[in-house]
């Protein structure tokens, strides 16, 4: 038996034999070891980082489900403490060797010849070449042979020769696992103590120095080798039982990983789910979301959901797109906490639409010329046969109108006409249409039937936001814009300008809104803005949906489980959100619609396009005569306790003319010169003002009861 001082002496020997065994073993190499640089560019967090247009982070997302880590820590970030500890524990001598220290492979390779297992002896270098070189990483369930031990070493030597020690240390504790799914050191120390490398104390580097040999060992090993350590560090100077009091505090509970901030989570799986960034991800994504915007829409919804609680109503979403770009500005995908599916984005959900399908049926008329603004379509009782029956639509006031132009019909929204109108389309068309605007999982034609113009197709609020943004841009359509880096766009002509700009105007005509709507509602901004509501059938989704000069807006509300809302309509549910958000997006910025060059139209064909163009900060028709009170849709209660003759409602227009008069239900009242005070009596009425040629230019319509 050799004396072990003459062991240690012989250590040259031995590692000239090694090379020369490796040498004739392994001639080729099959593997070129990758440059630090290159390793650290390879090397991958198990979060991806989201980053708002302006720089800030806004959400960490798991995207590597096998492992958790942070991202790269450089060697000057490490304090030396724990520099000092993980090479005492590992590599005593890690800054004095080349990669291999002679003393321990002798001794491991001496007790490998007695038959015990070939294990010690491993330098950090050639821990880290393990890792680096998958033919060196040892098969489950087997040892490592003496021929890998060889292999392992020259490798070492191989890797010494061109990183440096402190490259090769960086990369060690970047690379190697501490304590369960935690591997490399930013996500030991985050996931242990909650804190960065560079905050850790002594006492946790000794820990963390501790785990590294053997991660999974148990409370007492670890605690044990952590009092070893911080003896042959440290002396006897301290209690190795507070010492085992912190380990087992530190290693009992729970996993509590931060996972922070965490702003848009649905947000940031969309970007993944939907293809937009590849498997080849990388650290950060720069996205185009606006975090200031989001976090007061947020608020905006959530203040309005919660006023209508009473009506059953339980929860919404908010989606914002810039027009040009098509980036998304805001994405509030639910009202968060407090919603029953916190974790359902409620933006991409398929909901029926209700009537916000109709400009797209209005513009595939013009577009085909088979309608103009002025034309007039009959709203009337109709019964259409179908499938099932006769189907017999009914407008939502469940009451008629007449005969009525296209521009009344779209802007006040009415189902009888808007279904006359489709039924001069061929439905195919009209499906193909849909989704050439990005809109997927269309049925057939025939299963919707005339009820497509009515929105019975089921289709989400990210897609039928951006159609409507296809008309604020005068009838090009591209897709939506997630990252803020995102190159050019790919553009199609769904629509001529010329229709884009009548389904505009139309959409921004408060007065032939008012028809439906009354003059004064959420939907009349004090710019220019087009928009457009919609209820489902039995009242269980609630849209508005519009766009100005900038932004396209798209509101939803209504409850996850699909159960009916009380009472609610655009105008009382999605349209306060919609419009509170179009007030916080134009606080400072104009809108206006913009004109067509000249000769675009006859003038027959497109009547009122003329605007106020002297404020362009506004948008305003240079219609007169109006109705102010009543408000349509009014309704006002009689007072048994005053007597009769005594009470009055205020009839008013916005100019008075003697040429002009007061019509109610078709019966002459008055010249409008002046207000008329009207006494009233129970029923329904409609309120004409008539010019000189006995036109209607303007009406409300109102109940007493």
């Amino acid at each position: 038996m050799i004396p072990i001082q003459n062991r240690f002496s012989i250590v040259f020997d031995w590692k000239r034999l090694l090379c020369l065994f490796y040498v004739f073993l392994f001639p080729t190499i099959l593997f070129a070891f990758p440059t630090y640089k290159e390793v650290k560019s390879n090397y991958l967090p198990s979060d991806i980082r989201f980053y708002d247009r302006e720089g800030e982070l806004i959400q960490r997302l798991r995207v590597r489900k096998e492992y958790r880590s942070e991202e790269w820590v450089e060697y000057k970030e490490f304090p030396k403490f724990l520099i000092d500890a993980v090479v005492h524990a590992e590599d005593k001598r890690f800054f004095e060797h080349n990669g291999v220290d002679g003393n321990a492979i002798v001794a491991s390779f001496w007790n490998s010849l007695k038959g015990s297992a070939l294990r010690g002896g491993s330098t950090i270098t050639m821990q880290l070449v393990t890792i680096l070189d998958p033919e060196l990483q040892p098969k489950p369930k087997e040892r490592k042979s003496i021929f890998q031990k060889i292999k392992q070493i020259h490798r070492a030597t191989e890797l010494e020769s061109s990183w440096s020690k402190e490259e090769i240390f960086t990369a060690y504790l970047n690379l190697i696992y501490f304590r369960g799914e935690l591997r490399g050191i930013a996500s030991a120390t985050k996931g242990l103590f909650h804190k960065s490398v560079s905050s850790i104390t002594p006492n946790e580097a000794y820990l963390l120095a501790a785990l590294i040999r053997s991660p999974q060992s148990s409370i007492q090993k670890i605690s044990k080798r952590v009092c070893l350590l911080k003896f042959d560090k440290d002396g006897d100077s301290f209690d190795c039982e507070d010492i085992s009091r912190f380990v087992r505090e530190v290693l009992l509970r729970n996993l509590n990983y931060p996972q922070q901030p965490s702003i848009v989570p649905l947000f940031a799986k969309s970007i993944l789910e939907l293809g937009e960034y590849g498997p080849n991800y990388h650290l950060t994504i720069d996205t185009s979301i606006s975090i200031s915007y989001q976090k007061k829409v947020e608020e905006i919804l959530k203040r309005n959901i919660k006023t209508l609680e009473n009506r059953n109503v339980k929860d919404g979403a908010v989606v914002v797109l810039e027009n040009k770009t098509g980036h998304v500005l805001v994405y509030v995908s639910n009202i968060g906490k407090e919603s029953s599916v916190s974790q359902l984005d409620l933006i991409r959900t398929k909901r029926q639409v209700g009537s916000t399908l109709k400009p797209f049926v209005y513009a595939m008329n013009f577009q085909q010329k088979k309608l103009t603004p002025s034309s007039i379509l009959s709203d009337s009782p109709i019964g259409i046969s179908v499938y099932q029956g006769i189907y017999r639509p009914l407008n939502y006031d469940k009451s008629y109108k007449g005969n009525v132009t296209v521009r009344e019909s779209l802007a006040s929204s009415l189902n009888i006409p808007a279904i006359r109108a489709l039924s001069f389309l061929d439905v195919n068309e009209f499906v193909s249409l849909l989704e050439d605007l990005g809109i997927q999982g269309l049925l057939y034609p025939e299963y919707y039937g005339p009820s497509l113009a009515l929105g019975a197709a089921d289709i989400s609020l990210l897609e039928l936001t951006n159609a409507y943004r296809m008309f604020a841009n005068g009838g090009i359509y591209s897709k939506i814009q997630w990252r803020k880096d995102k190159g050019n766009q790919i553009q199609t002509v769904i629509f001529s300008p010329e229709v884009s700009y009548m389904i505009s105007d139309i959409l921004s005509d408060r007065e032939a809104r008012s028809l439906g709507f009354g003059w004064d509602n959420f939907l009349s901004t004090s710019y220019y803005t087009a928009v457009k509501t919609g209820t489902s059938q039995d009242m269980r989704d609630n849209w508005c949906i519009g766009y100005s000069e900038h932004y396209t807006v798209g509101v939803w509300v209504g409850n996850p489980t699909g159960s009916p809302m009380l009472d609610v309509s655009g105008i009382t549910g999605a349209a306060p959100v919609w419009r509170e958000t179009m007030d916080l997006l134009h606080e400072s910025l104009g809108s206006k619609l913009k004109p067509l060059e000249k000769g675009a139209f006859k003038d027959e064909e497109v009547p009122n396009l003329e605007v106020e163009t002297s404020n362009q900060n506004s948008f305003e028709k240079t219609k007169s005569f109006r109705i102010l009170t009543p408000v349509s849709g009014s309704i006002f209660a009689l007072d048994p306790d005053i007597p009769n003759g005594r009470q009055k409602i205020l009839f008013t227009i916005s100019s008075y003319d003697v040429s002009y008069s007061y019509h109610l239900n078709d019966l002459f009242l008055a010249r409008a010169s002046e207000p008329y005070l009207w006494e009233p009596k129970k029923g329904e009425y409609r309120l004409e003002i008539k010019d000189k040629d006995n036109k209607v230019v303007s009406f409300s319509l109102f109940e007493v009861r």
